[in-house]
């Protein structure tokens, strides 16, 4: 099948690329400009409701290659240093969102937040438990899904994060909404060590895009449980690993970006003027240094086991979830596949 034939040679492709960039021969600037490219190349085509062309993915990533190519030979005389970012991983992490959740505009911050009742809506599922709930974010970030739940008639939110960067950032949208803000309380929280008065104290815990960052995901699906009512409900995102060309694109930016210290690769796409949406994925994929990818079996077993019920899969989304777009196309299934899944289920 033609298709299959295209999706093979991205493989291809994308192996050729990440071997040159374990090679010392590129510029921090070069590897910022490739890995940017390489997003760019597979995420774009997610904002347009049609198939994926296949064969213009191969095309550009040829192009990559050929430019990799010419850029070894011509960049022998270059002597930059390779510096890896030498501190703490959890130091690095919390950098690491505070400065990405700063790059999203205002217009960019508030159509996110409007994502999240969208996500759970074009899936068929009443919503309407928010109206007067307590609840609680885990893993905030700049709060804007704590805004959302305000938004769709939650009483009270308390949102939590290991990283003071992000809780400023935070506070600082929020000065823009004061009447939702009245709402929703920051608090710098380490989600292995939440005070006793959280357990059974919600009736809405949210962890979006946060328990696949953390060394023991179980743990934070069970602090969920543990915060959560009986009878509440509860919703996570996380990666998944589909084994499509989407995550080794991800792998190859993350190892082109991997000497490139984190500040430099901000200050570097700031300066060509990238979108601060776009600044912030860049960030967040090819910079955390943990990101855990799930099977689906996985996720459902592990929810049952720590004693959730009624787990729902989200089929539906907005248009550059892949969940949506693989059920569309048959080309984007072949390249994405599910490659960030999200649930709503009860204890």
């Amino acid at each position: 099948m033609e298709k299959n034939r295209f999706v093979k040679e991205i493989y291809g492709l994308l192996e050729i690329l990440t071997g040159s960039a374990r090679q010392s021969g590129f510029s921090w600037d070069f590897r910022i400009f490739l890995a940017h490219r390489i997003f760019r190349i597979f995420s774009a085509p997610r904002f347009v409701l049609q198939p994926v062309d296949l064969e213009q993915v191969v095309n550009q990533l040829k192009d990559c290659v050929d430019l990799t190519e010419k850029i070894l030979i011509a960049k022998k005389k270059n002597k930059e240093a390779d510096i890896a970012d030498k501190r703490d991983p959890e130091i690095s992490m919390q950098y690491l969102y505070g400065l990405a959740w700063a790059q999203q505009s205002d217009r960019e911050y508030y159509h996110g937040a409007s994502h999240f009742a969208d996500r759970l809506l074009n899936s068929n599922l009443d919503i309407s438990f928010l109206k007067g709930a307590k609840c609680l974010d885990l893993g905030t970030g700049h709060a804007r899904y704590a805004l959302a739940m305000v938004h769709l008639g939650a009483i009270s939110v308390v949102g939590i994060d290991f990283s003071n960067y992000c809780l400023d950032e935070a506070r600082r949208r929020l000065n823009f909404y004061p009447k939702e803000a009245g709402k929703i309380k920051l608090l710098l929280k380490d989600v292995y060590k939440l005070p006793k008065n959280m357990n059974g104290a919600f009736d809405f815990v949210c962890a979006n895009g946060f328990i696949h960052h953390l060394p023991d995901p179980v743990r934070g699906w069970q602090a969920m449980f543990d915060c959560l009512k009986k009878g509440g409900h509860a919703f996570t995102f996380v990666f998944a690993d589909g084994g499509t060309p989407w995550w080794r694109a991800i792998d190859l930016m993350r190892e082109l970006l991997r000497p490139v210290p984190l500040w430099f690769s901000h200050k570097t796409l700031e300066g060509y003027e990238v979108s601060g949406n776009q600044i912030f994925n860049i960030l967040d994929y090819s910079y955390t240094p943990i990101q855990h990818r799930f099977e689906r079996g996985y996720v459902e077993d592990t929810l049952h086991n720590i004693g959730f019920r009624e787990i729902h899969f989200l089929t539906g989304g907005v248009i550059h979830d892949s969940v949506l777009r693989s059920r569309l196309f048959e080309t984007d299934r072949q390249l994405y596949g599910n490659s960030e899944i999200r649930y709503l289920f009860r204890k």
